[in-house]
Order: structure tokens, then C-alpha cells, then sequence
């Protein structure tokens, strides 16, 4: 059954709502924090997001790691970062961001396991839904990681450049006396991505779609739906052309 939700937390929404610029600001960028927190994040992101150089990893390995609701030990903040509701974002040991990498765990809760890397220009941005990350995921640069619903990467799963996964997201349509962006968005299924899969280059994994271990996505790829264990898959719509180790 799908669910009209009218109201999404995104950016276009909250700067509607009634209220103090400052409520509106807690809502998009540190979330619904006491004033200790909210001076404490202003004093981070503004005094050491964007200092260049060692001296600049080391200030962020510093002071980063208390704006979230837990961060392991040895992670690697890069320059330019933006991070938003961080109190709803849980960090692994080893993990690495590089340059201008976004978080943003407005909505959902945002979980990214262990040794994790997480490459320039990508975002992980949580709506309505969850994303949560095994160990050992490798995201490249420019990938986009969008859960309406629930997204799950299973460990050592390799994500190549400029790729974008989104689960849920699909607004109503039919009437057409309202804006579209007006009529809500339906209740997704989720995305689930299980251990040891590759996505390549470019491709898009839309709402609904599970992979089995172990499976292969073709550069460029459109896909959606369940592929078994060690599918090879390729072309828009994705289609299995073989398995692994046939």
C-alpha cells in the first residue's frame, strides 16, 4: 500500500514552515539540538571545515567526532564537508571521507560501518529513510546515495564513480490540479545490496531492487528488482546476461 506524505524534511519544505529562522536552520543543518550542541557545531564546522593540509586533518580528527551520535577511532574528515543532523549519524573505526563529501541524517539514521571510504563530491543523504553501510564499502566520487525508505550496502561492496542508488522517492502524479511536487511521495520498498557486489561506473539502482551476493552491475546500467547471488547485469532495463564463475 502507498503512503501520501505530504510534508518531506527537505529543504524546499522547511524554509515553508511557520517559525524563527534559527528553528528553521536547527531543522536543516545540526537538527533538534539544546543550545549547547548547536554552539558546539557552529564552532566546529565554522572554525575547521575548510583549513587546508595536515594541519586541517588533524583539527577535524579533533574536534569532528563529538558532533556525532557515536565515531570510532583513526576516521578521516576531509576538507570542505558538510554535515547535517550528525546526531543522527553513526561512524565505524577507519572510516574516510574525502573532500567535500555531505552527510546528512535529516530524517533517518545514517550508519556506516568500519574502514569504510567515502570519496569526494559523494552524498549520503537520509529523508524519510535509513541508510546503513557494512564494512569495508569502497563509494567512489560523485555517487549519490538518496533513502526514502531504507537503503542497506552490504560489507566489501565496491560503488564506482557518479552512480546513484535512491530508494522510495516516486512522488504522485495522477492529479492534475496540483504541482506534482505538491502530492506527496509514496511509501517505497527500499534498496538492499548484500556483500561483495560491485555497481559500475554511472549506473542507477532505483527503489525496490535487492541484489544477492556477490553480483555485478555493467557500467551504465538502469536497474530494478531482485537479482539472485553472482548475477551479471547489464544494459537499460538491467537484464542477467550470465553468472560469476560460469
Amino acid at each position: 500500500m502507498s503512503v501520501s506524505r505530504e510534508t518531506p524534511p527537505d529543504t524546499r519544505y522547511v524554509l515553508r514552515e511557520k517559525g524563527s529562522a534559527l528553528e528553521k536552520y536547527k531543522k536543516l543543518a545540526p537538527g533538534e539540538v539544546g543550545l549547547f550542541r548547536l554552539l558546539y557545531y557552529e564552532f566546529a564546522i565554522t572554525l575547521f571545515t575548510n583549513i587546508p593540509g595536515a594541519l586541517g586533518y588533524l583539527l577535524r580528527r579533533i574536534f569532528f567526532p563529538p558532533l556525532f551520535k557515536s565515531c570510532g577511532r583513526g576516521v578521516v574528515f576531509g576538507r570542505g564537508m558538510t554535515i547535517r543532523n550528525p546526531m543522527n549519524i553513526e561512524i565505524g573505526d577507519g572510516v574516510v571521507f574525502d573532500d567535500h563529501v555531505l552527510l546528512d541524517g535529516k530524517g533517518g539514521n545514517l550508519r556506516i560501518g568500519h574502514r569504510c571510504i567515502v570519496a569526494r563530491n559523494s552524498t549520503l543523504s537520509c529523508k524519510y529513510g535509513d541508510i546503513f553501510l557494512g564494512d569495508d564499502v569502497n563509494i567512489s566520487n560523485n555517487v549519490t546515495i538518496y533513502s526514502n525508505h531504507r537503503v542497506e550496502i552490504g560489507g566489501k561492496t565496491f560503488i564506482a564513480g557518479h552512480c546513484y542508488i535512491v530508494a522510495g522517492g516516486e512522488h504522485h502524479f495522477e492529479d492534475t490540479s496540483k504541482p506534482i511536487l505538491e502530492q506527496g511521495i509514496k511509501e517505497g520498498k527500499g534498496v538492499k545490496i548484500e556483500e561483495d557486489c560491485w555497481i559500475g561506473a554511472s549506473s542507477t539502482v532505483l527503489d525496490g531492487t535487492r541484489l544477492g551476493h556477490g553480483c555485478v552491475v555493467g557500467a551504465g546500467a538502469l536497474i530494478k528488482g531482485d537479482f539472485e547471488p553472482y548475477s551479471i547485469i547489464v544494459g537499460v532495463p538491467g537484464r542477467v546476461i550470465r553468472k560469476r564463475g560460469k
